[in-house]
Parts: structure tokens; sequence; C-alpha cells
């Protein structure tokens, strides 16, 4: 019930306001996605990273994540939408059916590892509206 509510009020919004009130809304309403990193890592080894996705997202609108140099994906859950870059993930959601709540990707960390690293992301709601993923952008090696 919640969920289509809110999925109701954006539809009217999208509608109704500008895309700054539209992100404005947005923001105040939740964070449209969380990143949860492990703590930290070691090099030659593998971590998942989790994105809990807002319900409030609208469908067609893609999260995109920017990993560390040199990091590969090795697996995502659901899958990708595209690879424009070597160390960008794109996922979209549904324009029909269920929406995903969360993501889940496991990125390889080359061997040597052991600095500070940063992750990105960000949600783009249409053509002139983008947010930011928000949550953990860093990870520390070991």
């Amino acid at each position: 019930m919640k969920r289509a509510f809110l999925i109701s009020i954006l539809a009217i919004l999208a509608l109704s306001f500008s895309a700054s009130d539209l992100s404005a809304f947005l923001r105040r309403l939740d964070n449209p996605a969380i990143r949860k990193l492990p703590e930290k890592y070691t090099g030659g080894d593998i971590i998942v990273v989790t994105l809990d996705i807002s319900p409030s997202l609208p469908h067609g609108a893609k999260i995109v994540e920017k990993v560390p140099d040199g990091w590969d994906l090795v697996a995502a859950n659901p899958p990708l939408a595209k690879q424009p870059f070597r160390n960008m993930y794109v996922w979209e959601i549904p324009e029909k059916g269920e929406t995903f709540r969360t993501i889940r990707y496991a990125v390889g960390i080359p061997k040597g590892n052991k600095s500070r690293k940063e992750f990105t992301g960000y949600i783009d709601i249409s053509k002139s509206l983008r947010l930011t993923v928000s949550g953990d952008r860093h990870i520390w090696g070991e």
C-alpha cells in the first residue's frame, strides 16, 4: 500500500513540478539508494557491495555505480543493464513488473591493493534529474 501510494505521488509530482522541485521532494522523501561496503578489503579477494534501493524510484530510473580503477565485476544480482566503461555499471528499474529493492554486486580486487579506495554512484531519473547514491563511499585495505 505504501509503495503504491509513493509511486502515485511521484507520478503526480513528475507531471506538475519542475525537475528541481521533484529532486527536492525525492531528497526529502528518503535516500534514493544507500551503498553498504565492507569495512576493509584485502588485495586478491572479492567483496560484495550492497545498494538498498528506495521503492519511490520511478520505473526507468538508471542506477550507476563506479568502482575503483582495476577492480572488476564478477557477479551482479539483478543483472546489469549495461556497462558503458570498464569500471562503471548500470542497472535500470524495470518498466514493467516488480521493482527491485536491493542490488548486490561482487568485485574482484587486484593483488597488491592496500590504499583507501572510493566508490561513487548516482541515479538518473530523467535527462535533467540526477540524484547521488548515499552511504559508504570509502573502503580501506588491510
